[in-house]
């Protein structure tokens, strides 16, 4: 990536695309920049015109910006810098689609295409994983408490010796 602003933009959205959320390590490698105001509409380079964004999204997105018909509809692409997201999108967890609340969320999932089946498998993954780590965690409680009750037990057993040589 050659735009001076590149390391910057990529720290700020964790090197994940802030459209979609897929990672560098979930695509293997770097993603791209958007100008979320293309260059052709007017945009500029300034860090808060850019996204960090994965090859689909940009490509989806392409160089799309909202005239005034399109925002009496809602129909503008969220910008994940910006804009808060959860007012205008729901992920329904146990099938990983993403919905839209408003027009403005039915308009930005439909272009950037956010329901594509790798978006749709990736989102199960991640909570498929988040499961097993809260399985994890409860595992490890129920551990930690079965362990304090076989020490307590075991101290009650030495009382009980004491008292009755």
């Amino acid at each position: 990536m050659g735009h001076p602003l590149s390391e910057a933009v990529r720290e700020r959205f964790q090197r994940a695309c802030g459209y979609c959320g897929v990672t560098e390590i979930t695509v293997g490698g770097e993603l791209t920049l958007d100008h979320y105001r293309p260059r052709a509409a007017g945009g500029s380079d300034d860090q808060d015109n850019l996204v960090y964004a994965c090859v689909r999204c940009n490509q989806y997105k392409g160089n799309f910006w909202s005239d005034s018909a399109d925002l009496a509809y809602g129909r503008r692409v969220l910008h994940p810098g910006v804009d808060d997201i959860s007012e205008h999108v729901i992920t329904d967890e146990n099938a990983g689609y993403l919905h839209g609340l408003t027009a403005t969320g039915v308009f930005h999932i439909a272009l950037l295409r956010l329901n594509r089946p790798q978006l749709v498998a990736h989102r199960l993954a991640h909570r498929l994983q988040r499961v097993f780590e809260e399985k994890i965690h409860l595992l490890e409680q129920q551990n930690t408490e079965l362990q304090k009750t076989i020490s307590a037990q075991e101290h009650y057993l030495e009382l009980l010796k004491a008292q009755h040589p």
